[in-house]
This record gives C-alpha cells, sequence and structure tokens, in this order.
C-alpha cells in the first residue's frame, strides 16, 4: 500500500486540479487553503493538505469526512484485508498559537478514536513538532508532550524514528542554513511494524525542491490487490431500469437479437455449444445496450445512519463547549466528561451500524 501525502499550503481550492498532472498513476483527493471560505478574492492562511492515491487503491477507498482544512482521511477496505483508516495532515507551524495546534491535535485523538475500533489508524505528514524515537532522542517541549501524548494513547510510534527506517534523521531542512528537525513523520500502531516492508527518507533526490524530505514507508496487506470490474462482471440497476422505462427497450432488443441468431441444422456438442454462445451473446448484447449498471461509489459509506449524523452533530457541539469552558483533561471536569461520553456513544453506534 503506497499513498503519498503533501502539504499544499498556498494552493486555493480552484487550483487543485493540478495535482491530478503529477503523476498518471495517482489521483488526487484535496483540500485547499481556502477550504473554508473560497469565495474570497485573497487567501491569506497557510494550510491546506491532499492524499495522492494509488489508482491500484483508489477504487477500494472512501473519503472520511473531517471539519478541518489541515487534516483530510480516507478509509481503504481492501477485499480480504484489515481496514486502513489514513489521515494526511499539515498542522500549524510554531510562529501560530499554540491553541490552534491544540485543537487540530484534539481532532486527531478523536479520530484516532473513533477509527481504531474497525481498523489500523495511520497519520502521516507535517506535525510542525518533534516527534522522538529510537533513532533520535529529543528535547520535549509542549507540543512534542502532546503529540507523546496523543501516540501512548493510541499505541502509534513514528516509522521514520525507527531502527529500520533508513537516510537522515531530520526530515526538514531550513533555508540559508537554518535548523533541521524531525518535524515530518508517519505514525502506525506498533503492532504493525512486522508489516513495514521498507521505510526511507529520501535525501537528495534530484526532483525534490522542498524544504522538507520525504518520507517513503511501504506496508504489506494480508491480500492482493484486484480492480473491481477484473473480479466480476458490471451489476444491473433494476431500480433505474424500472424508472426510467428501460425494460421495454430490453425486452424489444432482446427478441430483435435472438431473431439474428441462425437455429442450428445438426446437433452435435459443438454446434449446441456454438448456438448457446450465441443466444447468451444475443442477450448481453441487449443488456449492454439497453440496461443502466450499477456504479461504484468511493464516497459511499452503506453504514451510516441519520443516528449517527444526529450523534456526530452532538459531539461536535459538546467539543465546542469543553474547548471554550476549559480545554482541559482532568476526569473529574463535567465539561471533559461531556465529550467522553459523547465520543463513547458515537463509537458504540458506529460500530454497532457495520
Amino acid at each position: 500500500m503506497y499513498a503519498p501525502y503533501q502539504n499544499i499550503g498556498y494552493v486555493r481550492t480552484f487550483q487543485l486540479h493540478v495535482l491530478d498532472s503529477i503523476d498518471k498513476n495517482y489521483i488526487s483527493i484535496a483540500k485547499g487553503t481556502d477550504e473554508f471560505n473560497p469565495e474570497l478574492l485573497t487567501c491569506k492562511g497557510r494550510s491546506g493538505v491532499a492524499l495522492l492515491i494509488s489508482k491500484d487503491i483508489y477504487p477500494f477507498t472512501s473519503l472520511i469526512e473531517v471539519n478541518s482544512d489541515r487534516i483530510i482521511g480516507i478509509e481503504i477496505n481492501i477485499p480480504n484485508s484489515e481496514k486502513y483508516y489514513v489521515f494526511s495532515l499539515y498542522l500549524p507551524a510554531v510562529t501560530q498559537p499554540y491553541e490552534y495546534f491544540r485543537n487540530e491535535v484534539d481532532l486527531l485523538f478523536e479520530l484516532s478514536s473513533v477509527y481504531e475500533e474497525f481498523g489500523s489508524v495511520i497519520l502521516m505528514g507535517d506535525f510542525n513538532s518533534k516527534i522522538g524515537g529510537p533513532r533520535c532522542k529529543i528535547k520535549y517541549d509542549e507540543r512534542s508532550k502532546l503529540c507523546k501524548t496523543l501516540m501512548s494513547t493510541h499505541n502509534l510510534c513514528s516509522v521514520n524514528m525507527e531502527l529500520m527506517c533508513k537516510g537522515p534523521v531530520n526530515t526538514f531542512q531550513s533555508y540559508e542554513d537554518g535548523p533541521s528537525t524531525c518535524i515530518d513523520h508517519i505514525l502506525i500502531n506498533r503492532t504493525k511494524l512486522q508489516h513495514v516492508k521498507q521505510a526511507k527518507v529520501i535525501d537528495n533526490h534530484s526532483f525534490s525542491t522542498s524544504d522538507h524530505h520525504p518520507i517513503l514507508c511501504t506496508l504489506e496487506t494480508e491480500s492482493h490487490l484486484h480492480h473491481p470490474q477484473e473480479t466480476s462482471d458490471p451489476t444491473v440497476s433494476w431500480e433505474r431500469a424500472r424508472s426510467t422505462n428501460s425494460i421495454e427497450d430490453y425486452t424489444f432488443a432482446v427478441s430483435t437479437n435472438l431473431w439474428t441468431v441462425n437455429f442450428p441444422t445438426t446437433a452435435t456438442p459443438d454446434v449446441i455449444e456454438s448456438y448457446y454462445s450465441c443466444i447468451v451473446s444475443a442477450i448481453k448484447k441487449a443488456e449492454k445496450d439497453t440496461l443502466p449498471y450499477k456504479k461504484f461509489n468511493r464516497h459511499s459509506k452503506p453504514y451510516w445512519n441519520p443516528n449517527l449524523t444526529v450523534l456526530r452533530d452532538s459531539m461536535r457541539s459538546i467539543r465546542n463547549e469543553w474547548i471554550n469552558n476549559c480545554h482541559c483533561h482532568d476526569t473529574n471536569c463535567e465539561f471533559f466528561q461531556k465529550y467522553k461520553s459523547a465520543k463513547t456513544r458515537i463509537s458504540y453506534s458506529f460500530k454497532k451500524s457495520i
């Protein structure tokens, strides 16, 4: 599985189509820096994030709704394999208030808590925070302590901070000989380290013009990839066929096509097999010419229901109340208890609906 990420801090929504021209083998999903206000003539914000998804994986992905212009997520549901929930992120820089950073990390807490119940969660991107590991011991500040709590709570580790990873430790080199830091990371559950086929921080690549070094991580899954249309024939949408009166057209086409099939004059096995094939082909042609097919919808979430919408909106409201009143993690705090209870309710209902 390979799904590279990038932060796109200066790209506006109307420019996102450019990402699809990077590599013909990848498809992009992205949020522009003006995600919440695309109608503005000028945009001074520095946010936006994207995922480039391999076309091999794309048919098995669905978009996850995330209320942030700095985090984007997908569900990867490959047949006969564990589900993966991949979130690409671009957290606020140190030049921005710590509160902005904490809000985004709180959202990562929330996403990890919900989706780790159904599969493996992967967080990757520019954390704008140091994260330590066997390859690098760090001096913890306010940001790195918060990230450490996130990782310990959800049993996450940074792949590029593990000894298996090759290449430089630092992923960011500021221009004009400024400091080098390790602020870009791919976080996975520790139990998944055994499935990492390779990990590498790519340095001094001829095509690299960024001050961030790309991180390559190849994670093996339990199944081989097969495109849906390669494993089964398309399915007729009979509901749409009835609503568009296509069945009458189909009946007429079948009758017309069968009249073109010549009745055999002999009854040998080969002749009978050929006659059978001609009949099937005539019916299939009528189907293809007149009936609508079901289409794969990568955004479809068949498990979602109105109750989950109510619980999600309620959780967001309670979360805002918690943030505005105290934003603490004290288990005795009324606002924090309400927020935790709201997360538990939606997690339980989410799990029950799948």
